[in-house]
């Protein structure tokens, strides 16, 4: 005989356990009012709350409307401020709901002005409260008053916190205000920002006086783009140091250093004696303008390491990701990559891997990047995408020679500008192999040289398939183009390169989204072109820019019947 078992006879541990799995929104849809025993359930379960970009206001007023009986329940909250129908949902929830043991709150502070007031009124009360994280995008996000108050209270009110994450901008110019962080706080992370005549990397030695108990410790240091008096060729100002009064961070195992500002080694150095028994060591370094003071000596192996042996002895982990614009002349790749020697023999699987590449637009200025291996396991506080890369002058080198796809496996993006002149390639592999969008740019061919050209020389459609497969081969050496799934055709892009445009497509087998300009969208040669028939059927999303560009009143017909598959199509209007 069959033996069934009934939702109702599940016992009050499973339920427990299953509840576990979900957030309070969750809960509440498929749960509430079934029955007395699941309501009884419901009244004692720990809540977590989480509410994305993608929500709406109906949803967030629907798991409201149930705080209100249960909000004592809460223990972990996940809010985003601006939802895909509202903004101030941070507001709105703190100033209705009193959370008493609350023990995790993060808070993405994503709307134009998140208002933090009543955040901060309650916030004094949670007694319960162990992580705290706020993140805001931009610097207007928050306001400079809620930010110096939010900084105050979590630092110094906050007795019960072990972790603290102040991802917004601030100068932390009044820290020596600040008495010593409570002891219980264990993990913090802060984003000093401001202009370069109040922020620098020194400015992290003041906070460093604060951090007695702390082990895990992680510092953004950016200096503004305004910088005064439009005087960027500056050299790095070094404050009066008494170097017998450095504070000393005994606890500290851990620190995560990311640096967009002026640096050189005897900054971080100062920094790295202040953590005598520091075991883990990650660092960034952006130097976006080649106009600042070139920091050369961070790129020498035997730099680094005289600093490490003398400031952290015990260090046991060392990676890094250096992308620094710079001017001429041009760095000798393998110098760089010979002198960090020391590094590949003393730490397990170390490797080093440079790129080079000239800037297309800007004379006689470089963009070099150097990264560790296992520098992409970990996760930084802030994302460095990968400059545009002008194929035509890259160059590479590594102590892992064929293995540079492994060093950026952790980049899914990627901007490719393929100049006119194509070089030699050297290297046999895709340097980029888990690129999901890619961008594609190339050298607009102006229809009056086209013209002539053709005239002259006589293209043929067998020439045009050469010079289109030869760009083709040629990406194909910076990105396993089987693993694009997106693929966007640039503002250089126009009707002249439309070969161009079908073998590149015809590479990317898997790609389903689809960026292109309106004016080779209604091409004839490409939307009937029945080499691309295959690639069209698979397409579920299309942007397309339009310049004026008005279409016949039988295209929409034609795009339905080329892309069947599609879900969604955004068209933009530039005037």
């Amino acid at each position: 005989m069959d033996r069934y078992t009934h939702f109702e006879g599940l016992s009050n541990e499973i339920f427990f356990e299953i509840f576990d799995y979900l957030h309070a929104l969750e809960i509440f849809t498929g749960f509430t009012s079934l029955n007395k025993r699941i309501s009884s359930i419901l009244q004692s379960i720990p809540l977590r709350i989480l509410i994305l970009y993608d929500h709406s206001r109906r949803q967030v007023d629907f798991i409201s409307s149930h705080l209100t009986f249960h909000a004592h329940q809460v223990i972990s909250i996940n809010i985003y401020d601006k939802i895909r129908d509202y903004t101030s949902i941070i507001d709105l929830l703190f100033h209705r709901h009193n959370f008493t043991n609350l023990e995790s709150c993060v808070l993405v502070a994503n709307s134009s002005i998140t208002k933090l007031e009543n955040v901060i009124k309650r916030i004094k009360t949670l007694n319960k409260l162990v992580s705290f994280c706020i993140c805001a995008p931009n610097d207007y996000n928050i306001s400079t008053i809620d930010r110096s108050d939010l900084t105050r209270i979590m630092l110094m009110h906050k007795s019960s916190v072990h972790s603290i994450e102040l991802h917004y901008r601030y100068d932390y110019m009044d820290m020596s205000n600040y008495m010593l962080i409570p002891s219980n706080l264990i993990s913090l992370k802060l984003y000093i920002s401001g202009s370069p005549s109040t922020v620098s990397v020194y400015s992290i030695l003041s906070i460093l006086r604060l951090c007695q108990t702390i082990r895990y410790l992680g510092i953004i240091v950016r200096q503004n783009d305004q910088i005064e008096n439009n005087n960027i060729n500056v050299s790095i100002s070094t404050p009066s140091i008494n170097e017998n009064d450095l504070p000393i961070l005994p606890h500290v195992i851990s620190f995560d250093l990311e640096i967009l500002a002026r640096c050189d080694s005897r900054s971080i150095g100062y920094i790295l004696r202040c953590m005598p028994n520091l075991m883990y060591f990650y660092f960034l370094l952006t130097i976006e303008k080649a106009a600042w003071p070139f920091p050369g000596e961070l790129l020498d192996g035997h730099v680094w390491q005289e600093m490490l042996e003398r400031y952290v002895p015990h260090l046991s982990k060392f990676e890094f990701h250096m992308a620094i614009a710079k001017k001429y002349p041009r760095l000798n790749l393998d110098i760089v990559v010979n002198s960090f020697e020391y590094f590949v023999k003393k730490y397990f699987n170390w490797n080093i891997t440079i790129d080079r590449w000239k800037f297309y637009c800007r004379p006689r200025e470089e963009f070099v990047m150097l990264r560790t291996f296992n520098y992409r396991k970990h996760k930084a506080s802030l994302c460095i995408g990968i400059p545009i890369i002008y194929g035509g002058s890259f160059a590479t080198q590594s102590t892992a020679s064929n293995n540079h796809h492994l060093f950026y496996s952790d980049i899914e993006k990627l901007i490719i500008f393929i100049t006119k002149k194509i070089p030699i390639v050297t290297w046999s592999s895709a340097r980029f192999q888990q690129i999901k969008y890619l961008i594609v740019e190339m050298p607009i061919i102006r229809s009056s040289l086209w013209n002539t050209l053709s005239n002259i020389v006589k293209f043929s459609e067998m020439n045009d398939n050469v010079f289109a497969e030869q760009s083709v081969t040629y990406l194909s050496h910076f990105v396993q183009l089987s693993n694009v799934s997106q693929i966007e055709f640039g503002s250089t892009f126009d009707i002249s390169r439309w070969k161009d445009v079908q073998f590149i497509l015809q590479a990317c087998p898997n790609v389903i989204n689809l960026i292109i300009g309106s004016r080779l969208l209604v091409l004839s040669k490409l939307i009937d072109n029945p080499s691309l028939i295959p690639i069209f059927k698979q397409i579920k999303m299309i942007e397309s820019i339009t310049k004026k560009n008005y279409f016949h009143s039988n295209f929409a017909s034609k795009l339905v019947q080329r892309f069947p598959s599609l879900i969604h199509i955004e068209l933009q209007d530039l005037f």
